[in-house]
């Protein structure tokens, strides 16, 4: 199965506003990055993905583009995570691929485990799906094929994702994983998250802030 990974990114400048209480922008923009990098990481060392796309405005977003697997689709102008999604989706739907998966840039939890885990249960589903925390995202949303509902995250997208699955009466799973859910958005979030996070980038910046 030809799986294909959409990350959709923010411009660096404009990303983590809600944090600006308790981070300088240059800190705001430097977790984004390294999150970003932890992510890819991970998911480029996973064998279940064939090509992981990154759709930005973000200029920097290029120089990802070295690591193997890695492609950059540019968004000309900042359009919301529906458009940056559905640009992704096309890309996929073009080249063929079987499935797409749709991950964000700010769950620093995610490790090769839980991909297997994932991996486990697409034989058996059309949709999984991951809640954010307060179940008022989605923080992963893998479709098979690639186009079987649509793409809403909007507010209330978990919500608005799962109306669609039930209204398709669609075979789906709705996959409860810690660090999927936890997604690093909010000053109480961080606290969080560093006490699960292993060594890595964002582990690293984290103890600078302190």
């Amino acid at each position: 199965m030809k799986i294909g990974v959409i990350i959709p990114v923010k411009k660096f400048n404009d990303s983590k506003q809600r944090l600006s209480s308790i981070c300088t922008l240059k800190e705001r923009i430097d977790l984004s990055r390294s999150m970003l990098f932890d992510i890819c990481d991970v998911l480029i060392k996973s064998e279940y993905f064939t090509e992981i796309v990154l759709v930005s405005s973000e200029e920097e977003i290029t120089q990802y583009e070295s690591y193997d697997g890695i492609t950059y689709l540019r968004e000309n102008e900042v359009n919301g995570v529906d458009n940056a999604v559905e640009l992704g989706n096309k890309y996929f739907i073009e080249k063929g691929f079987d499935a797409t998966v749709v991950i964000p840039g700010d769950i620093p939890l995610i490790h090769n485990k839980v991909l297997d885990e994932l991996f486990n249960l697409i034989k058996d589903n059309q949709v999984i799906i991951t809640p954010s925390r307060k179940k008022n995202g989605t923080n992963l949303l893998f479709r098979s094929p690639p186009d079987v509902i649509g793409t809403s995250y909007d507010n209330n997208s978990y919500f608005r994702h799962l109306d669609m699955i039930k209204a398709k009466n669609l075979q789906h799973w709705i996959y409860l994983e810690d660090s999927i859910r936890l997604d690093l958005d909010e000053p109480e979030d961080i606290k969080i998250i560093n006490e699960k996070l292993l060594d890595s980038r964002t582990k690293s910046l984290l103890k600078k802030f302190n």
